[in-house]
Formats: C-alpha cells, structure tokens, sequence
C-alpha cells in the first residue's frame, strides 16, 4: 500500500499552527501548491533514491542536513516560510540546531520499518524559550518549539466513513495520501505532561504532551519512550509499520523567534 506523509495548509488548520499534517495542494487559508511526502512505503523507490530505512539515521554522524541520503527538508507550503535547521557542535555533541522566526518545515526521515522489532525511542532536545500564547490544542495557536512526529501505515478502508471521506478530500486536493495514522510527541505552554490532544478534523492524527510550560527550558530534557505501548494508549489498537519520522519547530501562528536543538533520536529493543 502506498502512503505519503506532508504537512499541508488549508483543509483546516490540521496539525500544526493554522497547518495540518495532511497532505493537501496547498502538515494545524486556502489551499495551494503541493508539499513533499515524508514517506512512501510500499512504492518502488526513484531510480538513485534512498530506499526506506529501517532505523533512523543519527544526527552526530550525519555530514549536513538535510541531505539526498539521509534527513531531507520538508517544506509544508510555499508561501510560508521555513525555518533553519543546520548541524552545529555544542560541546562534545554534533546536534541540529531549529530556529524559527514566524515559520514552519521540518527535517523529515523515510522508513519502512517494524515499530516492534525497535519500540524504544530515545532523544533529547533543548529549547532557549517557550513560544507566548502558543497551545497546541487550538488550531490558531498550534506552535511548538520543538516535535517528534511518527507516521504510521495501515488499511484506510478500514476506517469509518467519515474518515474514509476526509482521506479522500485531502487526495483529491493534493493527490497524496495520509498516513494511516501520525502520533507527535509536543512541547506544549499549558498541557500537562501526558495530555492527549486529538485534531479536530481527523482522529488520525494524535499528540502527546511530554513537556509543559516554561519548567526545563534552556536545558537537554531527555525522553525514552515506548512507541508501541504509547499508540496503543491512544489509538487502542496496535500500530502498523512505521513509515516516517520528523523534527518540527514551528512558530508561523504566534509569529515568534524561537531557537532550539535535537540531540540524536535512537530506535531501540526493549530490555529483555
């Protein structure tokens, strides 16, 4: 089964800010040109392509990013701009710099890969501020200063009609497909840690708050958690392939400066 991935602006603010990480012509305004899928599972790769991974390649030994081989941009609509994100060294540590300054795009990764075989994911990221009057429940306000964003396959026609339909808008408007369902993990003003916000025009697109407010900022806050165990808590079913991973730092809705970095971000089996 094919699935691309993209952020879109339109249709609803969908995913982030007034985007939506769906894929549309136009990842919470009108819809406009198309965005480039994060992944294509399933497909026959492009001649001189990198095929799907099945890890996740590791910032402190990637030579730039992004790059043809390894992260590559991903721009969610021309007539925003994007933010900046380069390698640089932080002491001993070779991370990923983001800086957004009224903007929004990420660093997207392919894979094709079973979440079982590697459920741990562990990373770290740091942020030099919070962004003000951002909540990532509110499509108006929907920035964060910092996102890991997991896309997922399965049977779309499994899906409630409703869903189904709302799947088939998006194509018809940007002729990609959906993942088959996206968990983010957020940095979020008001949430507490652990709150679950689900988007407003598709149940298949789902946040987890794993930082709140101002506490930790100007810090490396470390992460390791249990993708499998964390969609089953809330899709309530066991996920399918994972097929795409992203780092987002976005501030387009709140029009805000903002810095942060990423650390490496691990894939790992469980501890026997």
């Amino acid at each position: 089964m094919r699935v691309s991935w993209m952020k879109c602006f339109g249709l609803a603010a969908v995913v982030i800010g007034s985007a939506g990480l769906v894929a549309c012509a136009g990842p919470g305004g009108s819809i406009g040109s198309a965005t480039s899928p994060i992944a294509d599972s399933g497909a026959p790769s492009v001649s001189g392509a990198r095929p799907p991974a099945q890890t996740v390649a590791l910032f402190s030994t990637s030579d730039k990013v992004p790059s043809p081989d390894g992260w590559s941009a991903w721009q969610f609509h021309i007539s925003k701009r994007a933010t900046r994100y380069q390698l640089v060294s932080l002491g001993q540590e070779r991370v990923v710099e983001a800086i957004a300054d009224g903007s929004v795009s990420g660093l997207k990764f392919r894979l094709d890969a079973d979440p079982r075989s590697r459920p741990i994911f562990e990373w770290r990221w740091r942020v030099d501020a919070t962004l003000d009057g951002a909540d990532v429940g509110e499509r108006s306000a929907d920035d964060s200063p910092v996102r890991l964003v997991l896309a997922f396959a399965g049977d779309i026609n499994t899906l409630p009609i409703e869903e189904q339909m709302f799947f088939e808008r998006v194509k018809l408007l940007g002729g990609h497909d959906l993942p088959y369902a996206t968990l983010m993990y957020v940095w979020d003003n008001r949430r507490v840690a652990e709150s679950l916000v689900v988007n407003p025009h598709t149940t298949r697109i789902r946040k987890i708050v794993v930082e709140s407010g101002a506490q930790g900022v100007r810090q490396w806050r470390s992460y390791r958690r249990d993708i499998v165990a964390d969609f089953e808590r809330v899709y309530g079913a066991p996920p399918g392939r994972l097929i795409g991973v992203a780092v987002v730092t976005d501030s387009d809705n709140t029009r805000q400066k903002i810095r942060a970095w990423y650390g490496d971000i691990r894939m790992l089996e469980r501890n026997p």
